[in-house]
């Protein structure tokens, strides 16, 4: 084995590992928290979907991209292929979908109650459950001509018609395919990118009134919300990054060369969300449970 495959797989494993090993801690401090009596809030209802859907990017994509590189070839038939594959794009649509609608929820949240966002503050916990369902709906419907496009390698005879997608094989893009897939991500994207700018807009206000306050005995305390919002506007800058990136390795790929960097990168940068996503968000998820087992716990006599 080379050694350049050797490292390769190492970066894979690693980063496969690290990112199944913070969102599974992630997903247990939510539980821990639901089990001491937490009351399970919106934003952690699109935090735990999130969450499983970083989960199932890793296993579908990370591991069999790392057993590829360390030289096992043609491990997936025709059926592993297909159900891979699938759980592979439709975690990658709900990455973008949950991230949209936790992007959207915070900027609903610290709207100003002079604003226009501020009709939705009200109703807006009520929609987050409907929301979940339609975006899971709505992706599985949307991948659905993944499913059928999948072959094996091992069944691939003409590859000039072909796409290889690292451990299967894709037939040319199908048109409504792309068109849907492309219009749900530039939407998202889209509407991500204007709720950040309002959001940065809103604490920059914040920012310009706290510089205004004149006490000299008691500093003025950051909020929940205001933490809360930070933490969420460096996770969506860091999935617009990504995605972007992405997106320019993808397009590299299909109309420069099929060229194993252009796919190499591609699937660096799509493992990185999914990887480091957890490690901005456990933070704001720990200190709360911190706070409350060291509170509520009862001290025993012994």
């Amino acid at each position: 084995m080379l050694a350049s495959n050797i490292c390769l797989g190492i970066v894979f494993l690693s980063e496969t590992g690290i990112g199944i090993v913070a969102n599974i801690f992630l997903l247990s401090l939510h539980i821990l928290k639901i089990l001491a009596g937490h009351k399970m809030k919106p934003i952690n209802l699109i935090l735990t979907q999130l969450i499983l859907a970083n989960l199932t990017m890793l296993a579908s994509k990370g591991i069999p991209q790392t057993l590829l590189v360390f030289g096992w070839n043609n491990f997936l038939n025709e059926v592993g292929c297909k159900i891979v594959f699938s759980f592979c794009k439709v975690s990658q649509g709900l990455s973008i979908s949950f991230t949209c609608l936790l992007c959207t929820f915070q900027a609903i949240t610290i709207a100003p109650n002079y604003s226009r966002w501020a009709v939705y503050k009200a109703k807006a916990s009520e929609f987050i459950a409907p929301a979940c369902l339609l975006f899971w709906s709505l992706n599985l419907l949307i991948e659905i001509p993944v499913a059928v496009a999948v072959r094996s390698p091992r069944i691939s005879t003409n590859i000039t018609y072909r796409m290889n997608i690292i451990f299967c094989s894709f037939r040319s893009f199908l048109e409504v395919y792309l068109t849907m897939t492309t219009l749900r991500n530039v939407l998202l994207v889209g509407l991500m990118v204007w709720t950040s700018g309002y959001m940065v807009l809103l604490l920059y206000r914040h920012h310009q009134q706290v510089q205004n306050i004149r006490s000299t005995n008691i500093p003025p305390r950051v909020s929940p919300e205001i933490r809360a919002t930070k933490n969420i506007l460096v996770l969506v800058i860091f999935f617009v990054c990504c995605y972007l990136f992405n997106s320019i390795f993808v397009f590299c790929f299909r109309y420069i060369g099929q060229r194993s960097v252009w796919m190499l990168s591609t699937s660096l940068l799509s493992l990185s969300f999914p990887t480091l996503s957890p490690f901005v968000l456990i933070p704001q998820v720990h200190k709360p449970c911190c706070v409350f087992w060291t509170t509520k716990q009862p001290n025993y006599p012994y």
